[in-house]
């Protein structure tokens, strides 16, 4: 996948359509810095979900695990990513 050549408007939209205004835009901004990331080297992604989910574990007194099974339980569910998310990215294969 060539990262720089990625369209983000029609992800952006999507999530923009369906979130709070709120919530929309800092997920927004954080999707824009993984992707920047992602730009240098995508292999950098690895290491933002790691620091991203240790980090969170800090912030709420809990283990890595405890945090990465509460954000599975909060994961839409695959159908819905094939559907609905992963068409607004082209495919990396």
């Amino acid at each position: 996948m060539d990262w720089d050549e990625v369209d983000t408007g029609p992800l952006f939209e999507s999530i923009r359509a369906q979130a709070a205004p709120a919530d929309a835009e800092q997920m927004i901004w954080a999707l824009e810095h993984v992707i920047a990331a992602a730009r240098i080297d995508p292999f950098l992604l690895d290491h933002f979900a790691v620091a991203a989910v240790c980090a969170l574990a800090y912030r709420d007194g809990e283990t890595p695990r405890h945090v990465l099974e509460v954000l599975y339980r909060r994961a839409i569910d695959d159908e819905r990513w094939r559907s609905d998310y992963a068409p607004l990215l082209p495919f990396a294969g």
